[in-house]
């Protein structure tokens, strides 16, 4: 079990420091545990289950996948295939979570903003010449001498 267990880590492809913070011990029992220093007691199995989507079966007899079916296990996989980083990663979990209304909203705005910025042509706006910039955005006129302001 303790040789999965280290797989296990390296597969999901962390340190055994943020392994060990994930399930709140240290990565120095980590390094026990994937040595076969202490025995991996029943707790921190589930803790380890639970957190990473390993298969409980998998970590204690080597039989199955390495990985539960979850919503939660697919979203690790596809954090690691398309190297996500955490705001990427929470964003389409969150997304995910929403009720299909919801989601719809989202994707709409999404849209709207994706086609706006497509629709802005920058270099057929801006001014050709000096001139026509001046008309565009007159220059501020000074204040006569003779005036007050303020």
């Amino acid at each position: 079990m303790n040789e999965r267990l280290r797989l296990l880590r390296e597969e999901i492809g962390i340190s055994r420091a943020v392994f060990g913070q994930r399930i709140g011990v240290s990565g120095d029992v980590i390094n026990n545990l994937e040595r076969g220093r202490v025995e991996i007691k029943e707790h921190i199995l589930k803790l380890i289950c639970s957190e990473f989507s390993a298969n409980e079966d998998w970590l204690r007899t080597g039989a199955g996948e390495m990985f539960s079916k979850t919503p939660s296990g697919t979203m690790e996989q596809l954090k690691k295939e398309f190297d996500l980083d955490d705001f990427s990663f929470n964003l389409v979990y969150e997304y995910l979570k929403l009720a299909p209304a919801q989601r719809e909203k989202v994707r709409d705005f999404f849209y709207r903003v994706i086609d706006s910025e497509e629709s802005i042509d920058y270099i057929a706006e801006a001014p050709r010449t000096p001139g026509d910039l001046e008309k565009q955005f007159p220059p501020a006129k000074k204040p006569d001498e003779g005036t007050k302001t303020g």
